[in-house]
């Protein structure tokens, strides 16, 4: 399997590019907002996903080793293929994508062309298991402010399922302003 390469682009598309390796030219599809970074002609370094099918065989790449792993994941949810998966990455960065599923955030999958409702709520609900237990702080510069940061850590610290927290959190009333007030909120709903 191909798991990473280094050469020169000698062409560059709306989807993909060559990437000349060793003098064997290499079709890669890349997210769209990686794939507006880079120019023709410049050398390359890439963490590449090998796709082998019984007709074909595609190479997907990556700026870094998370951003393939995350596409890993996102392949393993029914429904995701490697095209969806990769228009989901061009759409936000991996923590942002993390914190879309840790706060149960369809809306941000939604936003892709050939996902529906169902199928962001199952990227949701099949990776939040995945991603296991995260640590919030690293999520701080996400879509997520310190303050929702601070009522998940609470709530998961004493004890709550992260789906249960998730299914609550959108009840609590915009209009509570303390991190401590929305907690005590959640916990009366918890514990209904």
């Amino acid at each position: 399997m191909i798991a990473y390469l280094k050469g020169q682009i000698i062409k560059k598309t709306e989807k993909d590019i060559i990437l000349l390796v060793n003098n064997i030219g290499y079709e890669i599809y890349l997210p769209e907002k990686f794939l507006s970074d880079i120019d023709s002609n410049q050398d390359l370094e890439l963490f590449v996903y090998h796709k082998q099918r019984e007709d074909a065989q595609e190479l997907y790449g990556f700026s870094s080793y998370e951003e393939r792993e995350f596409f890993k994941q996102l392949l393993s949810v029914s429904g995701v293929g490697p095209k969806s998966a990769i228009s989901v990455l061009s759409i936000a960065n991996v923590d942002d994508l993390r914190c879309a599923i840790v706060s149960g955030n369809a809306d941000m999958f939604k936003k892709v062309s050939g996902i529906g409702s169902k199928t962001a709520e199952r990227i949701i609900i099949d990776l939040k298991n995945k991603l296991g237990s995260l640590n919030f702080s690293s999520l701080n510069n996400s879509s997520l402010d310190n303050q929702d940061l601070e009522v998940f850590e609470a709530l998961s610290t004493l004890g709550f399922q992260d789906n249960d927290i998730r299914n609550i959190y959108n009840q609590i009333p915009r209009d509570l302003e303390k991190s401590s007030d929305k907690i005590k909120y959640a916990l009366k709903l918890l514990k209904k």
